[in-house]
């Protein structure tokens, strides 16, 4: 995987899942991420969570990097699908921090500055 940072106020690290089975694994087998983590998915539609043990926030974005949806606490055992999107984040989903429209929108602005040099 490739790792992307972005430091400051609003710190970011992406991981860039890239090749067959960086993309397959996913975060599967994985400890959650911290937060401010975040797996993309470029050219992806839909992900699964078969063998996760922990729930999920999956954003949806279409090939601007625009949000053209997203799903909270996706359980494990799931798939989701979003026809409109070209690439998939994948976060850990946490109570405590519950992703809200505004954190996603500014999540997704983060990302756009982050992936234009990808």
């Amino acid at each position: 995987m490739t790792e992307l940072e972005r430091t400051g106020v609003d710190s970011l690290k992406v991981y860039v899942a890239r090749g067959f089975f960086a993309r397959a694994r996913g975060l599967l087998l994985r400890h959650p991420m911290p937060s401010g983590c975040v797996l993309y998915f470029p050219d992806c539609r839909s992900v699964h969570t078969f063998g996760m043990t922990y729930p999920l926030t999956i954003i949806f974005l279409d090939r601007q990097h625009q949000v053209v949806g997203f799903k909270r606490k996706v359980m494990p055992n799931r798939i989701v699908t979003c026809r409109l999107a070209s690439a998939v984040c994948e976060m850990t989903w946490r109570k405590e921090s519950e992703e809200t429209d505004s954190k996603i929108s500014l999540l997704a602005q983060s990302l756009k500055q982050l992936l234009a040099g990808c």
